[in-house]
């Protein structure tokens, strides 16, 4: 199965039909009987997909687009099929949109919207949804059988499969060897994107400097105000933000606990920065494609993190996938990863100044620029990425079950 890939769809919405749009989106899947109905499990290959209302500055103020995005296993023409076919009603979308023409060339009209990711972090890069699935299913069934005292465990172990030490071992030669000639395959298929950095020019030298020159605040107490509650500033001029500090529920937004969340964060870049941003983000973008490089592997709560450039490089769009509440990601990332975190956002207006290790200013510029979702879906939504993580290398140590010695690799990832 082909690598997963993210699409972004962003389409204007109608001027006056805002508000009919939003409604729509909120019947997406909510079971009530006017319910629209968008099956993602049917081909079981969407990882997270979701549809977001958001500004669109460039056509007039007030005025909106829709932003749908997805992470899926395949190519994006087979996502916009998928959603082609297994969506009850796709008027009720994107009929609100500008340029839309009907059910029948819903592929067509998503793909002309969909705008390239830039950088793409992958908390999981070879593993399709219904791999994923499978790892966590296979390890509900090992606990659901070892749920017995310990005495008992000997006699559960005589109920599971086994298979001969050669066939194992030589099973495990194989697998390893595959897996090798996958990454190699994978980085050999990225030589184009790298030749493609040097459009680039001097820009990328400029680029591979800001990425790795480490950063230092340079003061002692952070900037940000200590009223979380006023409104939202622009960091400067020709910035722009979302008055989301402005709803009296924003608190229990950021924090609430659940096992998954999503952000969709839009900032401005430098018109002066452009050139140097779009080198930025194509260089970690085009490194991360390479199996032998795993820049997110510190951070063990995303999922899946995209940065893109859209309007023409004015703007740049985040988009993530991740476990717990927004507070404890938001710490997570800059502990782990601040050096690039500032390449990404340090081309944003007003963002040089707001270095990332300066925390609370960083949170504080994130939430000024966020939009929450209006509708959120996951294929395994009481996953986290750990979960994940140690179901698979439950599912890998069990495949080469022998006897009771080699179950102890497997069974401490129960």
């Amino acid at each position: 199965m082909a690598a997963s890939q993210g699409v972004a769809v962003l389409a204007p919405i109608k001027q006056g039909q805002e508000s009919a749009c939003s409604d729509a989106l909120h019947r997406i899947n909510n079971g009530a009987s006017d319910s629209i109905i968008i099956n993602f499990a049917k081909q079981n290959r969407t990882h997270f997909a979701r549809f977001v209302i958001i500004d669109d500055p460039d056509k007039g103020v007030g005025r909106k687009r829709l932003l749908f995005s997805g992470i899926y296993d395949g190519r994006p023409a087979d996502f916009f099929r998928d959603i082609q076919q297994n969506c009850s009603d796709l008027d009720a979308i994107w009929g609100h949109c500008e340029g839309w023409t009907g059910k029948g060339n819903t592929a067509d009209y998503l793909a002309q919207h969909d705008t390239k990711t830039a950088t793409l972090l992958k908390g999981f890069r070879f593993d399709s949804v219904k791999d994923i699935q499978g790892y966590l299913h296979l390890r509900d069934e090992l606990i659901n059988r070892f749920d017995v005292p310990l005495a008992d465990y000997p006699r559960v172990m005589k109920t599971l499969p086994r298979q001969a030490q050669w066939f194992s071992t030589t099973r495990r030669i194989m697998r390893d060897a595959r897996e090798f000639l996958q990454k190699v395959w994978v980085t050999l298929t990225v030589v184009p994107d790298l030749i493609g950095l040097l459009k680039h020019g001097k820009m990328l030298l400029q680029a591979r400097k800001i990425i790795n020159t480490p950063i230092k605040l340079d003061r002692e107490f952070s900037y940000a105000a200590l009223d979380k509650s006023a409104p939202c500033y622009p960091l400067g001029d020709g910035d722009e933000v979302i008055p989301e500090k402005l709803e009296t529920e924003l608190p229990q937004f950021l924090n609430r606990q659940q096992v998954q969340n999503q952000m969709t964060v839009i900032t401005v870049n430098d018109p002066k920065l452009i050139a140097q941003q779009e080198a930025i983000t194509d260089y970690i973008g085009t490194l991360a494609k390479i199996p032998f490089i795993s820049r997110n592997s510190s951070i063990p709560t995303i999922h899946f993190g995209r940065w893109l450039q859209i309007d023409n490089s004015k703007r740049m769009l985040f988009l993530s996938n991740f476990d717990g509440n927004w507070e404890t990601y938001i710490g997570d990332f800059v502990d782990k990863a601040a050096g690039g975190l500032n390449a990404f956002w340090g081309g944003s207006i007003g963002w040089r100044q707001a270095a990332t290790l300066d925390i609370e200013l960083f949170k504080e510029g994130i939430r000024c620029h966020q939009t929450r979702a209006h509708y959120f879906y996951c294929a395994y939504p009481q996953a986290t990425v750990v979960n994940i993580a140690r179901a698979r290398d439950l599912a890998r140590a069990y495949a080469l079950n022998v006897d009771e010695t080699t179950a102890e690799d497997w069974l401490k990832f129960l």
